[in-house]
């Protein structure tokens, strides 16, 4: 018998039945969260706590408010991610070490045009005296960053428009 490694299965999409079943279901899961939360927020109105029950009860209103918080995301982000299009956004610290990675390899060329605002979809920025390095993600291409160096350390304070873009760098290496 000969045993080979297993090669990367191949990624299909869910159906939109399976996608409607899984929404179906976690609205169920919110409905039932919901009225758990209101129902021990009324039972906290109408009730008479010692200071150790009162410290109890808070700490469960907060556990079911993080619960609904946490049901309410993952239906947001199935339905982000069913609509075709939709960007994710990296993370603020995914861009800092996008900048850092790059000032640290000194491979940046500045002098590209600036992007418009409503074209941006997400921004950082990291000071590194005398200057201020922001990366800009663009809603258009979300695994590409623009670097905007702007200097920030002078005498004269920077403008708004003051600074220079560089060119399309990969969000990851």
């Amino acid at each position: 018998m000969r045993i080979t490694s297993a090669g990367p299965g191949r990624i299909t999409p869910p159906t939109p039945e399976k996608l409607k079943a899984q929404l179906a279901a976690l609205d169920k899961k919110i409905a039932v969260a919901a009225k758990a939360l209101q129902d021990h927020k009324n039972t906290m109105m109408v009730s008479r706590y010692t200071p150790e029950g009162f410290q109890a009860a808070t700490a469960k209103l907060k556990t079911l408010e993080q619960a609904l918080a946490k049901l309410q995301s993952a239906r947001e982000r199935l339905v982000d991610g069913t609509k075709p299009g939709t960007a994710t956004k990296p993370t603020p610290a995914a861009l800092k070490r996008v900048i850092e990675r790059h000032l640290k390899a000194g491979d940046l060329e500045f002098g590209a045009k600036a992007p418009r605002k409503e074209d941006i979809l997400t921004r950082t920025e990291v000071t590194r005296h005398p200057f201020t390095y922001e990366a800009i993600v663009l809603k258009s291409d979300p695994t590409k960053v623009i670097i905007k160096k702007t200097l920030t350390g002078g005498f004269v304070p920077a403008k708004p428009g003051d600074g220079t873009f560089s060119k399309p760098v990969p969000l990851s290496p």
